[in-house]
């Protein structure tokens, strides 16, 4: 008898472990147990907005609403300061609050699929963010605060009706930047003085979207997607590239 309360007991410890290291899905079961909560996922449930309950949830550090029909983020989003992922994304989203700027820690950010039209200035504050994926959405500009994210890596910016880019983008130190399938015309000058760019999309950036020769010289860049009418002068160093390094890999449309 004694053993069998034993290996009941080690079975309900474990599947408390299990709760504990997944994420939780069910926001009535999460509200009792609001203090010890590090991961929440209410993605696919047909939400219309965030459950206030979440916003007392001070420990977590992953929320996961994808692919609900939430049209507003209320300030208190900037209650969950201890966040380090944070995804929104393929909802009905229109503007992001100030409070935004208040999650210090996150590291990971996607609001893809949306339709945000701006961003607030109080996301510069975010200086451990590393991926931002605003792709997909109705944005014309960026604040000129984005180039404050001083640990961002990765952003996206495809699929929206951007028309220009901060003069200052050449501060970020990205690996990845996706601008393709905008209103674009021109890449900042300080685009040129990024060292560190690996893989950059352009395709479509904008029907009048010209490149400068000044990309021949961005050496770290191992993937390019172009359109060859963007291009403000012959291909061959970009070509030749291609031919020299195994690494580096051009995409040239017609």
């Amino acid at each position: 008898m004694i053993k069998r309360i034993t290996y009941i007991s080690l079975f309900i410890l474990g599947l408390a472990l299990i709760s504990t290291c997944g994420s939780i899905t069910d926001i009535n079961s999460a509200v009792n147990r609001k203090g010890s909560i590090t991961k929440l996922n209410l993605s696919h449930q047909n939400l219309t907005e965030i459950p206030k309950a979440v916003f007392e949830m001070k420990n977590l550090k992953v929320l996961n609403l994808h692919h609900n029909k939430i049209t507003e983020i209320p300030e208190e989003i900037g209650q969950l300061v201890n966040l380090e992922k944070l995804i929104l994304s393929k909802n009905k989203i229109i503007t992001i609050p100030k409070g935004i700027g208040n999650l210090v820690n996150l590291e990971n950010l996607s609001l893809k699929a949306n339709k945000i039209i701006d961003l607030p200035s109080s996301i510069g504050n975010l200086k451990k963010l590393e991926v931002l994926r605003l792709g997909f959405n109705n944005l014309t500009f960026l604040p000129d605060e984005i180039c404050n994210l001083t640990s961002l890596s990765q952003l996206y910016l495809d699929y929206n009706d951007l028309i220009s880019l901060p003069d200052s983008i050449g501060k970020l130190k990205l690996t990845d930047l996706y601008i393709n399938w905008n209103q674009l015309t021109a890449m900042p000058n300080t685009f040129y003085n990024m060292s560190n760019l690996s893989t950059v999309n352009f395709t479509n950036s904008g029907p009048l979207f010209k490149l400068d020769e000044a990309i021949c010289s961005m050496w770290r860049i191992e993937i390019m997607y172009i359109d060859r009418n963007a291009l403000t002068f012959a291909p061959r160093c970009l070509e030749v590239r291609s031919r020299s390094n195994p690494r580096f890999t051009i995409f040239l449309e017609s």
